[in-house]
């Protein structure tokens, strides 16, 4: 706020240098008063909070949902990582907001939560940079008509890439967004590679003017960022000597990369392919020998394994999972890579939380994916040990996007139904992820209520091995 009480706002980047020479465009709002002029600027401007933690900073300062956060100390942020950048080390902040079309300051002070407190109804507020590749095996151009909608967005954002793990191309960057990657240092980030030959990576991409990959992250590492990156294995395009070049020319760059997951392409049945084709057992064997080899080579040379294949090649390829010193604390856990490991070792230590017994006898259902049903077989021998507990494991054959995929977080509510149909259950336990990060309803908009109504069976959600438990001992 200036010295005549207007909410005086620089409409300029939080975090990336300019030339000090660079005028600052501003815009001044009278406090308390309505926008009038400045209305249509200042009501697309910052970003909307939805919800206020209580007792957080911003509760204390008065803050609300339903408020527009449009700068703190005067800078507008652009998106969550602003917000977390402008707040970093501060005792204070002044955050200028509009409630019900009038502009206010609060000043929030903070203890010992160096967090606002503030849930944002998007975290980018600008927008969400998207993909502009064509990748043949992309995901979501294979999504059947019907779904979420937000489902059908290519988001290919670096600030999604580090606030909450997406993979990025790095393709559609502009020089500000490197001056800014680098000087706020968002690191780790996650990239899509592929492949390090220019040619083979701009011919998966579909994209022909891709930068090569390897002077990005020699940027990357110039700044002191780090990334993890992935693979995606297509047979005859980026295998055999490509995927060694590509794993070694990364390995060159261990001080930037962190580590390499290799994961077999996905083909649904709704999308169109020409080039792309889905990997063979006996390709996935030789990749996992491959890889493993290389392991083991980097691991001697690097102190740590470097290059992890996904659990789905080490099953399509019909192969013993590794033990959990394999993964190195599981840097590419959300990329299916030791998932089932991770699972398995949460099961060792929760088991002994079993009852002996039940006084009712109960028929559970444990419901998954093609992918995660060896071991889920092994966990529920365990479990119906418990005297009057009988659990099976039912595997959900993927109807809505073919067969070929076995991810028990992209089971759809029909196929779910149509498992469940004539089962004779007392309760069904289905994993967590196949609800959506809130939980509340599947890719085809079935929700919980819906499936025991057309089910006919009781449906508990889990995403952890004691959740399993309590869900089936009740």
């Amino acid at each position: 706020m200036n010295d005549r009480g207007a909410i005086e706002l620089q409409v300029s980047a939080v975090g990336t240098p300019s030339p000090a020479s660079e005028p600052l465009i501003t815009l001044a709002v009278p406090s308390g008063e309505s926008l009038g002029v400045g209305r249509s600027v200042m009501e697309e401007l910052g970003g909307v909070v939805v919800a206020v933690r209580a007792a957080s900073p911003a509760a204390r300062a008065g803050l609300e949902a339903g408020d527009r956060v449009v700068a703190i100390d005067g800078i507008v942020p652009r998106d969550l990582i602003d917000v977390q950048y402008q707040i970093d080390g501060r005792q204070f902040v002044a955050v200028d907001y509009v409630r019900e079309g009038v502009a206010a300051t609060a000043r929030v002070e903070f203890d010992s939560d160096p967090d606002l407190g503030i849930e944002f109804q998007q975290p980018t507020f600008d927008g969400l940079r998207q993909c502009n590749n064509n990748c043949e095996f992309c995901f979501i151009r294979g999504l059947p008509k019907g779904l979420r909608r937000t489902l059908y967005i290519r988001d290919d954002d670096y600030r999604y890439s580090f606030l909450f793990g997406n993979f990025l191309t790095l393709t559609n960057l502009a020089e500000d967004d490197w001056r800014r990657i680098c000087y706020q240092r968002l690191s780790p980030l996650r990239v899509s590679v592929h492949a390090t030959d220019p040619g083979v990576r701009a011919r998966l991409l579909a994209h022909p003017g891709a930068s090569p990959i390897l002077p990005q992250l020699d940027r990357l590492g110039a700044a002191g960022i780090t990334v993890h990156a992935q693979v995606v294995l297509c047979p005859g395009l980026n295998d055999g000597q490509t995927l060694e070049q590509t794993i070694f020319e990364l390995a060159e760059r261990d001080h930037v990369v962190e580590s390499v997951a290799v994961v077999p392409v996905g083909i649904s049945d709704h999308l169109r392919v020409r080039e792309i084709r889905a990997v063979q057992a006996d390709e996935a064997g030789r990749v996992v020998d491959s890889l493993v080899g290389w392991h083991r080579h980097f691991r001697r040379r690097l102190g740590r394994g470097f290059v992890y294949p996904s659990d789905e090649l080490f099953l399509i390829a019909e192969r013993r999972l590794p033990g959990e010193a394999f993964y190195d604390g599981f840097p590419q856990l959300q990329n299916g890579v030791g998932l089932t490991r991770v699972m398995l070792g949460d099961w060792r230590r929760a088991r002994r939380h079993l009852p002996s017994g039940l006084l009712e006898p109960r028929r559970v259902g444990w419901l998954c994916g093609r992918a995660a049903r060896v071991a889920l077989e092994a966990m529920a021998a365990d479990a119906s040990a418990v005297e009057n507990l009988d659990v099976s494991v039912h595997v959900v054959e993927n109807t809505l996007f073919g067969r070929s995929i076995g991810v028990s977080g992209l089971m759809s509510g029909r196929d779910v139904a149509t498992t469940l149909a004539g089962s004779g259950l007392d309760l069904a336990i289905l994993p967590r992820s196949a609800f959506g990060h809130d939980g509340e309803r599947t890719l085809d908009e079935w929700s919980v209520a819906t499936l025991e109504e057309a089910s006919g069976v009781a449906i508990r959600l889990a995403s952890t091995a004691s959740e399993l438990i309590t869900a089936s001992v009740g």
